[in-house]
């Protein structure tokens, strides 16, 4: 009798023991439960922040600077603008024309950083008399991760006093920033059926008329253009008003 009242007690304490660990699981799955849901929500935000966008045919290089400077007007300092694009996809033509039209100085020197990594440029007076943005331009090509970024660079210091142009931003990893505008840029290739509002370039193109001694002038070219191929251009903004601001583009 005294050994079957045991076996009853030592039975009813494993019941509860069970019965208290099923509680504990259940409310530790309830409280994970928020930050799930959190979680998910966050994925499918930064999904939506990066659908959609505007994208571009380019059918030249001087429809290439005429988007770049159209981009330039609705940019401000503080703003990040990551590049995306194999070699030659034009990434340092369109770099090179928005910060001329970002600074104000339309015969701005703007050399590929390649080598330097980064470029910094002043904000110069308009020729409407307005005042141009500081631009930062960096290209990451030579940089392996994101370790290395952070020795080289500070990306913090350039979002906060300038335009901050990233060529190569795949490079970035976990510094990309959450509030950018992504440019992604590709060759067309031949016979490929682009989609996308094509820029007029028209207007865009070198003088040909030679100097005072009939010698013609050469027009500046960058290395990227010399297959002449159409350039495809994909605006996708992450927070911030970039959704707005992609609207008003209008090169």
């Amino acid at each position: 009798m005294v050994a079957r009242q045991e076996l009853h007690e030592t039975s009813a304490h494993s019941s509860l023991d069970n019965g208290l660990d099923f509680v504990v699981r259940t409310v530790a799955k309830v409280r994970e439960r928020p930050a799930r849901i959190s979680e998910h929500l966050l994925v499918v935000r930064r999904r939506l922040d990066g659908a959609g966008g505007r994208r571009f045919v380019a059918p030249s290089e001087g429809a290439t600077a005429a988007l770049a400077r159209a981009l330039a007007r609705v940019a401000r300092e503080g703003d990040v603008i990551c590049l995306r694009g194999d070699v030659g996809a034009g990434k340092s033509a369109f770099a090179r024309a928005f910060t001329r039209a970002a600074t104000g100085d339309d015969g701005l020197d703007v050399p590929s950083p390649t080598y330097l990594v980064q470029q910094r440029y002043d904000a110069r007076e308009g020729s409407d008399g307005g005042r141009g943005m500081r631009v930062h331009h960096y290209d990451l090509y030579r940089l392996r991760d994101a370790s290395e970024i952070e020795a080289m660079v500070d990306l913090e210091e350039s979002a906060e006093s300038a335009v901050s142009v990233l060529e190569w931003s795949e490079r970035l990893g976990r510094l990309t920033p959450e509030t950018r505008l992504e440019v992604r840029v590709r060759a067309i290739g031949a016979g490929e059926r682009a989609c996308g509002e094509v820029v007029d370039d028209s207007g865009e193109t070198a003088s040909e008329e030679g100097d005072e001694e009939g010698e013609e002038e050469e027009e500046e070219t960058d290395a990227a253009y010399v297959d002449v191929a159409a350039r495809s251009f994909r605006f996708v903004g992450f927070g911030g008003d970039w959704a707005d601001r992609i609207a008003r583009i209008s090169p």
